[in-house]
């Protein structure tokens, strides 16, 4: 299993069922990915935030992914400004 270091990362854009996100910050700024929006992987607080982010908003992120080779990206943490939400294990 793949998971990012904490960064802050801004949604650029948002269609069907994925987010694309770009790191803003790091050795990776730049980079653009994409992450689900509905996901069973998350519990409801995450799915709730994740279905609540829009183009132009900014959130340090943990991503994760099970595979290596070709990362399937998913949000792991989301965090505001003295809010975090994690998926329970």
């Amino acid at each position: 299993m793949l998971r990012t270091d904490p960064a802050l990362y801004e949604v650029v854009g948002r269609q069907n069922n994925h987010l694309w996100l770009e790191v803003l910050e790091g050795d990776d700024q730049g980079i653009r990915v994409s992450v689900p929006i509905h996901d069973t992987d998350y519990d409801e607080g995450v799915q709730d935030r994740v279905l609540g982010l829009s183009a132009g908003n900014v959130r340090e992120l943990v991503l994760e992914s099970d595979t290596e080779q070709r990362p399937n990206w998913r949000i792991r943490k989301i965090e505001d400004p003295g809010t975090t939400v994690a998926v329970q294990q």
